[in-house]
């Protein structure tokens, strides 16, 4: 199957952008970032994803102290990855509850205006 056909299918546009996630569920705390995001769910990188209807609150960081806080559902997990198309293991949500204002903020990310700044940075001593 080509995956690019199958992204072109979308109903909403992915924007690409790592910024971190804090995911806090019935069973405490979990930090992560976005691999990709709309205005109706993103892709969560993790070592070690959810299960599927796992229901969560998340807040995403993005610069300038912008954050957003959403309820949100597993929908799939994918707790390998895969070195074929470069996936990183992680897990897919659908968002359950987003305010409009914050809908509209990650719709604008794809005007270009905000682009990740936020890498994994390694440091040394």
């Amino acid at each position: 199957m080509d995956t690019v056909s199958v992204a072109n299918k979308r109903k909403y546009n992915r924007i690409e952008g790592s910024w971190p996630v804090v995911i806090l569920t019935g069973h405490g705390a979990l930090v992560a970032e976005t691999n990709n995001i709309t205005t109706q769910g993103a892709y969560i990188v993790c070592d070690k994803p959810l299960p599927s209807k796992t229901e969560l609150r998340l807040f995403i960081m993005f610069p300038n102290l912008r954050y957003v806080e959403i309820l949100a559902k597993v929908i799939w997990s994918y707790p390998y990855g895969s070195t074929v198309d470069n996936t990183p293991c992680g897990m897919g949500i659908r968002f359950t509850r987003v305010t409009d204002a914050d809908r509209e903020f990650i719709s604008s990310l794809s005007s270009g205006h905000l682009k990740s700044d936020y890498h994994k940075r390694s440091t040394s001593i």
